[in-house]
């Protein structure tokens, strides 16, 4: 179901921007999110409706380990920076905007590639629910490089 792996990629968008901001321990993150939040309702702010909120677990699981093994076996910040042609280097950026990338990036890490057009688009249009056209633009320069150095 393409709409569950959507849902699921917010919240490992989430859990990562969590992870980021307190450093508390991935698996106390998720389990939180899989007792406070899977399968409430939540307000959309878009519309004001209510929305169930859900994840695939085995697939946020399999998310968490991409994250977990990114992080641990790359100079990916560097990476990122490498490809950064402004002045904003990428441990300066939001905290949102370095989920998005890392989400997205650690994810493709893992994928066929055949399918990092599909991941990618997916990750841009979560994007917007968060940030402006031109952050999403910079998040997509910067995949678009990172995906073809992972290419080549």
């Amino acid at each position: 179901n393409n709409q569950l792996k959507s849902k699921t990629r917010l919240t490992y968008i989430q859990i990562i921007f969590q992870h980021l901001s307190t450093n508390t321990d991935i698996e106390e993150i998720l389990n939180s999110f899989e007792e406070n939040y899977k399968g409430k309702f939540i307000e959309n702010f878009n519309d004001k409706k209510k929305i169930k909120f859900e994840f695939n677990l085995n697939y946020l699981i399999k998310l968490i380990n991409c994250y977990l093994q990114f992080i641990k076996a790359e100079n990916y910040i560097s990476k990122i920076n490498k490809h950064i042609d402004f002045d904003r280097k990428f441990e300066k950026w939001d905290l949102i905007n370095k989920s998005i990338l890392i989400a997205a990036l650690s994810e493709i890490k893992y994928t066929d590639t055949s399918k990092f057009k599909i991941v990618l688009n997916d990750y841009l249009n979560i994007s917007k629910s968060f940030i402006n056209k031109f952050e999403i633009g910079i998040i997509n320069a910067i995949l678009d490089k990172l995906i073809n150095d992972q290419k080549a």
